[in-house]
């Protein structure tokens, strides 16, 4: 029994010891994973822009009468939630993932894919998701990832070339205090993964350089930029169009005018160039200005398009209630000819470039405008702006009247790449005028009211030539919400 007891005595003993090493052991691991802890922290921010709109529209397509899209006397409810995370390494290293539920009218409208009370599509979309890093012991950052690209560009919000998400690198190399080097590839488009011997012309790459100079009151940034679709990556991004029955004119705005012998699949070399520019040297004058040109080559002279633009926009910033600013905007456009290929520049999604806040886009929140697309292209405009307009405490007011004259020849009225309402050929004008107000609720929430009406110009007796049942009217909006941005 004695021995018995010892035995338990020891074993006790062993235990309690065991159990202080066990403890001594796992404050030795904790500080030892929290130090590996703290050397591998990741700071995660989050940021975003959430909106919900309320439209009262009219006559959004300009046809008085059982027209298309919005038609007229339209209430809509829409809504979209754009929220970024930045993993936050340090100052040099960091991975970003944007999210989006709502990326089309369909998702964004309630009562539509996303809002419905039933069968809910719940579409929540990778917006960007990229990894943004300094190369160590220098000043050369490197973006790698699905990111947004936008052309430089000094007026009208983005570029009209190009201002969206694409799958690419980046690289900005600082090379003196005024001068950077940015330079990119973009896989823009990839119908059958590239690795089959029968499809090796399917993806749509594109190439870009940029030389951003900043001197004392000015700013320009020279572009060029080259992408190359080939034949497979043409046909499918084009099939959408085909089996709706209409003409692809563009594919990505690339494909040009249908020539006599029909849509042709072959592979198109395209080519842009151009700058912006920015002036504040004679402070309060402020200048803006960008000028770009771009071509596209096929195998057949209808396959063929180029064009060019240009945009000036000055501001008066002397004053403290609000700032002035007079716009010009010119587009090249269409000749009578389309066997000859297309006069307008070709693009590929210019998703905030706008002038006023309606016929060409720039709604403050959402589904507001009509919104740019290459079918509009071909115009001049000139405007007034009175922006941030403002007598109270957070509330201030944007003014805009504008008038825009196309520059695309009559005689294409009726070719499906000319459309009413959006296209607006030598014949056709229209007068915008905008009103709208902001309060600022909160420093993250703002409430809004747009006001827009657009007088029709168009030539209803060379439109009626086309479709008979014609009845053109003006546009009107009412557009009024919530902004929260975090």
């Amino acid at each position: 029994m004695a021995l018995e007891g010892q035995s338990h005595y020891a074993t006790a003993k062993e235990r309690k010891d065991n159990m202080k090493r066990l403890v001594l052991l796992a404050t030795l691991l904790a500080f030892v994973f929290g130090m590996a802890a703290s050397a591998h922290a990741v700071k995660v921010e989050a940021s975003g822009a959430w909106a919900v709109e309320f439209l009262f529209s009219e006559n959004f397509d300009m046809h008085k009468n059982g027209g298309t899209g919005d038609g007229q006397g339209d209430f809509n409810v829409y809504q979209r939630l754009r929220t970024q995370f930045d993993f936050i390494a340090n100052e040099n290293l960091r991975g970003v993932l944007a999210t989006e539920i709502g990326s089309t009218a369909a998702e964004q409208r309630w009562g539509g894919d996303n809002y419905r009370f039933h069968d809910r599509f719940n579409g929540i979309k990778v917006r960007r998701a990229y990894v943004d890093f300094a190369i160590p012991g220098t000043k050369i950052t490197n973006r790698i990832g699905y990111q947004n690209i936008n052309l430089p560009a000094a007026v009208g919000g983005g570029s009209m070339i190009l201002d969206d998400e694409v799958a690419g690198v980046v690289t900005a190399i600082p090379v003196i205090d005024e001068l950077s080097v940015v330079a990119g590839y973009a896989r823009l488009y990839d119908f059958d993964n590239n690795s089959d011997s029968g499809t090796q012309n399917s993806a749509f790459d594109a190439g870009v350089l940029i030389l951003p100079v900043t001197l004392d009151g000015f700013k320009f940034a020279p572009f060029f930029m080259y992408g190359y679709a080939g034949n497979a990556a043409i046909t499918d991004m084009a099939n959408p169009y085909l089996a709706a029955g209409s003409t692809p004119q563009d594919l990505g705005y690339l494909v040009g005018l249908t020539g006599p012998a029909g849509f042709n699949t072959a592979g198109r070399n395209a080519y842009w160039g151009g700058t912006s520019f920015e002036m504040t040297y004679f402070d309060p004058i402020k200048v803006m200005a960008d000028i770009n040109y771009g071509k596209v080559v096929g195998n057949i002279d209808a396959d063929d398009r180029s064009g060019w633009m240009f945009d000036l926009a000055v501001d008066y910033t002397g004053f403290d209630f609000m700032t002035p600013e007079l716009f010009f905007a010119y587009t090249s456009g269409e000749d009578s000819d389309v066997t000859d290929g297309s006069e307008r520049m070709p693009t590929l999604n210019a998703r905030n470039w706008a002038l006023g806040s309606f016929f060409f886009g720039g709604d403050t929140l959402l589904q507001g405008p009509k919104g740019y697309g290459s079918e509009q292209t071909g115009f001049w405009a000139l405007g007034l702006s009175l922006k941030d307009i403002s007598f109270l405490e957070k509330l201030s007011h944007t003014f805009t009247v504008m008038y825009a004259k196309g520059t695309n020849d009559k005689a294409l009225i009726g070719n499906d790449f000319i459309w009413y309402g959006q296209t607006l050929t030598e014949e056709d004008h229209i007068v915008e005028v905008d009103l709208n107000t902001k309060y600022q609720l909160y420093e993250e929430l703002c409430l809004t009211l747009d006001l827009g009406y657009i007088n029709n110009g168009y030539d209803k007796d060379k439109w009626r030539a086309v479709d008979p049942n014609l009845d053109k009217g003006d546009a009107y909006k009412l557009s009024t919400g919530i902004l929260y941005q975090f």
